[in-house]
């Protein structure tokens, strides 16, 4: 009897540690499991913060920003045109829209347009519509406003900062609020920099005696005939209705190789009968000094031109403006400054001028034609066109190699200009337009 006692108490020793082995186990396995679950809430408030700036993109395009256009700040600037201010207030709070800048003067739209389709398709081969819904020019043809056409399509673009374009040129592309930023601000933006970088930076030029007809496109084609531009300022006359130049610039090279080169070219360069001057800006802006009552920078150089009353003349200034069409790519690139009248009376050196120019345009590509106007031997009548140079290609690519490669150079020490024409006026013997 006693041993059945003492078999039953050891079974049930048994069967309590056999119970508690199993409490400890399920205990074991809840802790488990609830660590298990505090780490997948931690690495999803860890991807949450990685993708912060991706759920700020999404939730903009579900703002009403057309009632933020009403609300901006931009359109309260007094020194802005009406039209431009309600441009730049769409462009800030559009969520669709980039900004493209650093872009070479001599790229159209089109090509612009089809080169960041491709570009945006590649980085998302999901998106199978357009990307690129509209483009146009912002206030200078240097940025350009791009406007995607769906949320894919922004979203790939905000990944890129600086992509490479053609002829090893990087454009940058950024959203709108921070370029408006720099651009409004510019003061902000310098005041970031140490005196030391600024002196160190010192790559900003003047360039002055320009022509006050000339526009904005037409002073950029000069300069930028030497390199790409990051900085443009042509300073304008705002008192009266109708923004005048006051016949001087500012502007900055992306690189220091193109400073140097603008240096020794433009410096002196005879326009009509002024002659350029370009130099580094250094140092803090002195005092302004008056002329004819009125307060000018103490670097100003003046217009010689603009005393001309000829000028006035609807007539002339066609003829002295430079039309669109005459930016714009093509097979035909015109030579200034490469010879003088006298020159050109000469049999023997026009041929040896012509020989040069087709030695030099062949390392490009296949030239077509030549042609160089001269005067009138018998009369000595000179055109508009003499003292031009037109180089006809077969194709458009060595057109724009020699334009950009032979800007710049010297001949006969002559610093050379260099432009595209248009091909149907050249076609048509038309050398009268002042590209």
């Amino acid at each position: 009897m006693n041993q059945e006692v003492e078999n039953k108490e050891v079974k049930d020793q048994k069967d309590q540690i056999e119970q508690e082995s199993d409490d400890n186990e399920k205990n074991d396995k809840k802790e488990q499991i609830l660590q298990q679950e505090q780490k997948k809430k931690k690495k999803k408030n860890k991807k949450k913060k990685k993708w912060g700036e991706e759920e700020e993109i999404m939730t903009d395009f579900d703002d009403d920003w057309q009632n933020k256009v009403k609300m901006s700040k931009i359109l309260q600037d007094p020194d802005l045109p009406q039209h431009i201010k309600e441009k730049y207030a769409i462009y800030e709070n559009n969520p669709y829209m980039m900004i493209v800048s650093n872009v070479p003067l001599n790229v159209q739209l089109k090509e612009l347009e089809e080169y960041f389709n491709t570009l945006i398709t590649s980085l998302d081969p999901k998106i199978t519509e357009r990307p690129i819904k509209a483009i146009e020019y912002g206030a200078t043809k240097s940025w350009v406003v791009l406007e995607c056409s769906s949320k894919e399509a922004k979203r790939a673009l905000v990944t890129q900062d600086q992509v490479q374009f053609v002829n090893n040129c990087k454009i940058k592309v950024e959203r709108p609020r921070k370029f408006l930023e720099r651009i409004l601000n510019p003061q902000a933006r310098e005041g970031e920099l140490s005196a030391e970088q600024k002196q160190e930076d010192n790559t900003r030029l003047y360039l002055g005696g320009l022509p006050t007809y000339l526009r904005d496109e037409d002073v950029m084609k000069l300069i930028q005939s030497f390199g790409t531009t990051k900085y443009f300022n042509l300073v304008k006359d705002t008192t009266s209705n109708t923004e005048i130049s006051k016949g001087y610039c500012f502007f900055e090279y992306e690189n220091t190789g193109s400073t140097a080169k603008a240096l020794k070219a433009l410096n002196n360069l005879q326009i009509g009968d002024k002659k350029l001057k370009i130099c580094k800006v250094q140092g803090e802006p002195q005092q302004n000094k008056k002329i004819n009552g009125r307060e000018q920078p103490s670097n100003y150089a003046g217009s010689f031109l603009a005393s001309c009353d000829l000028l006035r003349l609807p007539q002339i200034q066609q003829m002295l403006t430079i039309p669109q069409s005459a930016l714009i790519p093509s097979k035909v690139v015109q030579f200034l400054n490469m010879c003088s009248v006298e020159d050109l009376y000469e049999d023997d050196l026009y041929e040896e001028l012509m020989e040069d120019i087709r030695s030099e345009c062949i390392r490009f590509g296949q030239i077509e034609k030549i042609e160089i106007p001269r005067p009138d031997k018998e009369s000595g009548f000179c055109n508009p066109a003499v003292g031009k140079i037109f180089v006809k290609f077969y194709y458009q690519i060595p057109a724009k190699k020699a334009k950009f490669h032979l800007a710049g150079r010297t001949y006969n020490k002559r610093t050379v200009v260099t432009s595209f024409y248009p091909e149907e006026q050249f076609d048509y013997k038309d050398y009268l337009i002042n590209g």
